[in-house]
């Protein structure tokens, strides 16, 4: 069934028929939402996975309709942008539950929030805003620092990508083509740094790319040669946002997250890739206020003046509290997740958000009865596209287990999405801080175990 929660949350409810499980499970939305993706794929802000496991689903647009990178929606709309912030989230709740309870004539045993990306900052939203919502929530590739992720990192990559004539230095067109050298020699740089040479790229933060090593374009230009133009990018790509002295403001891309650029950062002659029309977007109609000039772009941001002119819409979007003592309180589960090769929202947030909530709650051990994060080598945001090593695995099954037996997940099996190129077949996801175990063709999943620690 399709419909409008007020104010303007379009919707899709879908129920089981036949054989529903007793359960009911919202999703949230991605980017800047704004359509509502009732037959999405995947586990990604979808309900029909869940719909399949027998839950009632109900999935929205977020308040407001457009396009995924778009946010022109919130100018002058106070109201929209506070639903897409949170309070769309009990909104949906409400409505959803009611249909569900008035369908089976019963309401629902057990109730969960799923989301990625936009989707992931929701989920963390209903934890910390609305904890006795739902029994459990999941939450991947969240982007917790919108305000800082969109508007200074976001700017940064279109900032340093642009000509002085105005013109992408790195398309899709002159550059995709050199992904898959440049991602090759970055782990040759990188793989080590965790402490073990397996070919995976374990600790991207401990890793500065040096530019300097990569092959540089002598009389000819190749596949696997890097000018200098093209250097001078992918520098200030890794290393992130400063202004004009030296500070460092927001962490940049990961090592091990190339091949992921040419969905989210590299345009091509049709269209600006959806990263950069995130980028653009949240400064101006989000982030700065109602003083910016309709002409406003990326190229406008100051890294000097505009880093704190974000604070007002981030105390509104940002899901950054760390005090979750009364979700845990109330019994509720979360199981956060995050590519670490996840170039368009940085995989560092959701660690540092999980040190902070264990800061705030007395230890990791004493969050992780609760509390539980997955950090995933060499997968991207929200499975884009396919990552050459394991990173395919069931969040709703895992989470259901755990709000049902209350034993928190030690470790989540992984598999490769297409097992006939990729690099590794299977891996064993542990319990941040502990690192993935890689499987061997040979090896059983139950003979390992997830000892490894940071």
């Amino acid at each position: 069934m399709q419909g409008t929660i007020e104010p303007d949350i379009g919707f899709e409810a879908r129920l089981p028929i036949s054989d529903w499980n007793g359960k009911y499970y919202q999703s949230g939305c991605g980017g800047y939402c704004g359509a509502v993706l009732a037959d999405k794929p995947g586990f990604s802000n979808t309900i029909n996975e869940a719909l399949k496991r027998g839950y009632a689903t109900i999935t929205t647009d977020g308040g407001h309709e457009g396009g995924l990178g778009d946010a022109s929606w919130a100018e002058g709309d106070p109201v929209a942008v506070e639903v897409y912030a949170h309070r769309g989230i009990p909104l949906t709740y409400d409505v959803g539950t009611e249909l569900t309870r008035v369908y089976y004539g019963q309401p629902p045993a057990r109730e969960y929030f799923g989301g990625c990306s936009n989707g992931g900052r929701m989920a963390a939203m209903a934890a910390q805003r609305y904890p006795a919502l739902f029994d459990g929530i999941l939450g991947g590739g969240a982007v917790l620092n919108l305000s800082f992720n969109g508007g200074v990192y976001g700017s940064w990559v279109v900032q340093v990508n642009t000509s002085d004539s105005g013109e992408r230095i790195l398309t899709r067109q002159n550059f995709a083509h050199k992904l898959p050298a440049l991602e090759a020699a970055v782990r040759e740089q990188c793989d080590a740094s965790d402490g073990t040479s397996d070919g995976v790229i374990s600790a991207p933060r401990d890793c500065d790319v040096d530019v300097r090593e990569l092959a540089a374009c002598t009389a000819e230009e190749t596949d696997s040669c890097f000018t200098a133009t093209e250097k001078g990018v992918l520098e200030k790509w890794y290393q992130g946002p400063r202004n004009s002295a030296g500070e460092q403001l927001y962490p940049g891309m990961p090592a091990g997250s190339e091949r992921y650029w040419q969905v989210w950062f590299l345009d091509d002659q049709e269209q600006v890739a959806p990263g950069n029309q995130l980028g653009g977007s949240y400064a101006k109609y989000l982030g700065l206020g109602a003083d910016v000039d309709s002409a406003y772009t990326a190229m406008d941001f100051n890294f000097d003046r505009d880093p704190v002119r974000l604070a007002a819409s981030g105390k509104l979007l940002d899901a950054l509290d760390p005090d979750l003592g009364a979700f845990r309180d109330a019994g509720g589960k979360y199981l956060m997740w995050h590519g670490l090769a996840d170039p368009l929202v940085l995989p560092y947030q959701s660690i540092d958000y999980y040190e902070s909530v264990a800061a705030s709650l007395g230890g990791v051990d004493a969050i992780e009865a609760f509390f539980r994060l997955f950090v995933i080598p060499g997968h991207g945001h929200c499975w884009e596209m396919p990552s050459g090593l394991p990173e395919i695995f069931d969040p709703i099954t895992v989470l259901d287990r755990w709000v049902e037996s209350g034993e928190a997940p030690e470790r989540i099996l992984a598999r490769a999405r297409d097992p006939a190129v990729a690099e590794i077949d299977e891996a064993l996801l542990c319990p941040y801080p502990a690192r993935a175990v890689f499987l061997p063709a040979t090896d059983s999943a139950t003979a390992n175990s997830c000892s490894r620690r940071h």
